[in-house]
């Protein structure tokens, strides 16, 4: 088995490395012997421990893996597992990048691995949808420019879809092409906020987003709806393109439609007014950019009316 030859007597600290080196290399059983010389050596280091309550975590997830013959319900299963486990960690109060990584590796190396195994012609049947995993998986073990391949496929065939979108805009941020991942994010989080798997997404500035709309008091699905209000007052969003006249008249009739589902149903109002405000935010950069004075001012006044507090900061 991987590393057993290491002498016992090694630190917490080296000990930690092996374990980390294990994991990155689908090689659960060493990372976990690793981990138990490492506690040996240090019962009271916090590294050790929290690595440790992840690995019982993911060890109780992979004996509830599908039957080997299932690649791809096995490849989603992990995929999947890595939501429940940000939620894990969440819980628990207790982060480290480095533990959070080599369990990233490991899982989605896994969960390549699957995808990788399939026969062709499943891979065939799949197209796009296979695309986007293998992306998602490429792009999670740090395979960014194997991911961007696979996720330029996906787009070239699902151009609407927002999933795809933004694990394309977080594989370009990744790459260093900050402009178009910032174009493509805006995009995917005006189509379906809720489409957007946020616990798949790396670039740093979308993950700074989240923690201060989390500390802002926001959590579940309220956190992916109000990315795009909040990128766009704080400025994050700001790479943007021309509407033309069909796309404006689309988004205006769906700004009415959702007026009038908040008038009628007020007790939705949380989750109605992210995807509003919106809507008026592209409305307004359209007149804005066509010169249109009067329907600009009238679409400030409805941010205003729904939330003032958003309008000071829109405007300021």
């Amino acid at each position: 088995m991987a590393y057993q030859s290491q002498i016992q007597s090694t630190t917490a600290a080296d000990n930690l490395v092996f374990a980390y080196e294990s994991l990155k290399n689908a090689d659960i059983q060493s990372a976990d012997s690793y981990l138990e010389n490492a506690l040996k050596a240090d019962f009271e280091h916090p590294e050790v421990l929290l690595a440790m309550k992840c690995m019982e975590f993911w060890k109780d997830q992979l004996s509830r893996m599908p039957e080997t013959k299932n690649l791809l319900d096995r490849g989603d299963f992990l995929c999947a597992s890595w939501k429940k486990f940000m939620l894990f960690l969440s819980r628990i109060g207790d982060t480290s990048e480095t533990v959070r990584y080599a369990y990233k590796r490991f899982v989605f190396g896994l969960a390549l691995d699957q995808y990788l195994a399939l026969p062709d012609e499943e891979k065939d049947a799949l197209g796009a949808a296979l695309d986007l995993r293998l992306g998602r998986a490429r792009k999670a073990t740090g395979d960014i420019e194997t991911a961007l391949i696979h996720l330029e496929r996906a787009m070239q065939a699902q151009r609407n879809d927002a999933e795809v979108l933004a694990e394309l805009a977080d594989a370009y941020a990744m790459a260093g092409e900050a402009r178009l991942s910032k174009a493509l994010f805006r995009e995917a989080f005006f189509l379906d906020p809720l489409a957007v798997g946020i616990e798949y997404l790396e670039s740093e500035f979308i993950l700074k987003i989240i923690e201060n709309i989390q500390e802002l008091g926001y959590s579940g699905n309220d956190i992916a709806e109000w990315i795009p209000v909040y990128a766009e007052i704080w400025g994050v969003f700001n790479v943007k393109r021309e509407l033309s006249a069909a796309e404006y008249n689309r988004i205006s009739a769906s700004a009415r439609q959702l007026e009038i589902e908040l008038r009628e149903s007020p007790q939705r109002r949380s989750s109605l007014v992210p995807g509003l405000l919106n809507r008026y935010f592209w409305m307004a950069d359209h007149l804005k950019a066509n010169g249109d004075e009067a329907g600009l001012r009238s679409v400030l006044l409805k941010i205003k009316i729904l939330d003032q507090s958003i309008y000071a900061s829109y405007i300021g």
